[in-house]
């Protein structure tokens, strides 16, 4: 059993001689169609000779029966010997149109119609010298009126049945070629359909995953079509989403170790208050032991382990901040995990500065915890660096239904009283290495990651300034059920 074609090459080649096998026996039936119409228009040439010669002879007969001229017999005598001569030469091309029977008829017809004008001008001769009587001459003239009258009728009706062929031809000629050319229409679409379908699979599932590559979701495209070329193509897709997958996650992770190195001394600082307490705790504990009541004792351990639980929980926050993870969608506690964020940055900011927070506790939402906190150190950060000592930073959250299928979106807004965005950079906020800081302070990648973020959850961010009146960042956010599956 022959194997399909495997590649898109031998399809097209495939179909091309299918398609020129077709060109060719359409050619040649046109070419047979023309040749029997040429055919049948020499033998109604033919036909029209012998039709043209029967009248002539017939038009000498009667100039001989009017006027009794030799030279009209004479005439009518050559185009007799001529029609007898032409049905000799032309018996094989005749005898299928007429018949034999009616070919012989016609032989033998002519025959006595030369028989018949001989003995009429046999007459005519004779009666110079006696008279022949009228009734005998008006019956040989009668008999060549009746046998010219069949040798005409005869030409005339093989004329008409032979056009009326030629024409039935032409049609059959015209349906056959009208045909052909909606076959070939046909063959052609089906040969493009049948050729396209796969390519334009492919392509749509290129364009499905390029679509989620720029959203963030760095899905491998499925290599399961037969056509080699197409199979190439996207198996140089998916190694290109991987090189993607592996610099974004690189990307990422630069921007957050120089995230990390910001946030340090603020996290020793916040550090520093529950080791403080831990320490004073324990000192007194040490030195005056067997002296403290039973109840004092109680509250100076229950101290030691709040603040160690503090300082575990701001390691820890520190430590999944950090660590590099797949991107997993997760329901959280808004509220906890803006809370946890400022817990981590609040020592970069100045002790005047005040972070307002209005989220409702049973907020959730369904995010990749990491990557959404990430957004948060960036955006609270930005803040804090450009509102001065005594700014104030507010965090607000809303939930916002939808009208179709229950579904929802999470507006949460950020804002400060800063002095807001110059005109002429606001559109490049988002744009990657752009930033306004001084050399070593800054990437230019914060808020690009942060927009690059944001996207990959299927959520949008855009920004509202007025020059000195503070900056608002607004994100929204679908709400995206647990259970939907992981991004790669």
């Amino acid at each position: 059993m022959q194997m399909a074609p495997k590649s898109i090459r031998q399809k097209i080649k495939l179909g091309f001689y299918f398609l020129l096998l077709c060109i060719l026996a359409m050619a040649g039936l046109t070419y047979g169609i023309v040749n029997e119409v040429e055919y049948k228009l020499e033998t109604l040439e033919i036909i029209d000779d012998f039709l043209n010669m029967t009248l002539e002879v017939r038009r000498f007969e009667k100039n001989y029966f009017l006027y009794g001229k030799e030279e009209d017999y004479l005439d009518n005598t050559a185009f007799l010997n001529e029609l007898g001569k032409h049905l000799l030469e032309n018996e094989k091309v005749l005898t299928p149109i007429m018949g034999k029977e009616v070919y012989n008829d016609l032989w033998s017809a002519v025959q006595e119609y030369k028989e018949n004008i001989k003995r009429l001008h046999g007459m005519n001769t004779a009666g110079l010298v006696s008279p022949i009587p009228g009734k005998e001459r008006l019956q040989v003239e009668n008999t060549i009126r009746v046998i010219g009258k069949k040798l005409t009728d005869i030409a005339e009706q093989s004329s008409k049945n032979k056009r009326q062929k030629i024409k039935k031809l032409l049609g059959t000629t015209g349906l056959v070629l009208f045909f052909s050319v909606l076959l070939f229409i046909f063959l052609c679409i089906f040969f493009a359909t049948l050729l396209g379908r796969d390519i334009v699979k492919s392509f749509k599932i290129l364009e499905d995953h390029t679509k989620r590559i720029s959203r963030g979701d760095f899905m491998l495209a499925p290599v399961s079509v037969n056509d080699e070329e197409i199979k190439s193509l996207l198996q140089a897709f998916n190694r290109m989403t991987r090189e993607l997958r592996m610099h974004q996650r690189q990307l990422v992770q630069s921007e957050k170790l120089a995230s990390l190195g910001t946030l340090l001394s603020g996290v020793a600082h916040e550090l520093n208050n529950p080791l403080s307490n831990v320490s004073s705790s324990a000192q007194i504990l040490a030195e005056d032991l067997d002296e403290l009541d039973d109840n004092f004792k109680k509250d100076l351990i229950s101290q030691v382990l709040e603040q160690s639980d503090r300082a575990r929980d701001i390691v820890r926050t520190l430590l999944e901040f950090s660590r590099i993870s797949e991107f997993a969608w997760q329901e959280l506690s808004l509220k906890t995990l803006i809370e946890k964020t400022i817990t981590l940055i609040r020592g970069q900011a100045p002790s005047n500065v005040e972070i307002n927070l209005d989220i409702p506790a049973d907020l959730k939402i369904t995010v990749d915890k990491q990557r959404m906190q990430q957004v948060f150190i960036n955006l609270i950060k930005n803040a804090i660096d450009v509102i001065g000592e005594n700014g104030r930073i507010w965090i607000s959250c809303r939930e916002i239904p939808r009208k179709t299928k229950g579904r929802r979106e999470v507006e949460i807004l950020i804002e400060d009283n800063g002095p807001g965005i110059p005109e002429e950079i606001r559109d490049k906020i988002f744009d990657p290495f752009f930033t306004t800081k001084d050399v070593g302070h800054g990437s230019g990648l914060g808020l690009f990651i942060v927009h690059d973020i944001i996207e990959m959850h299927g959520g949008s961010i855009r920004v509202e300034t007025r020059t000195g009146q503070g900056t608002t960042f607004i994100i929204w956010l679908p709400d995206r059920p647990v259970d939907s599956g992981e991004k790669s």
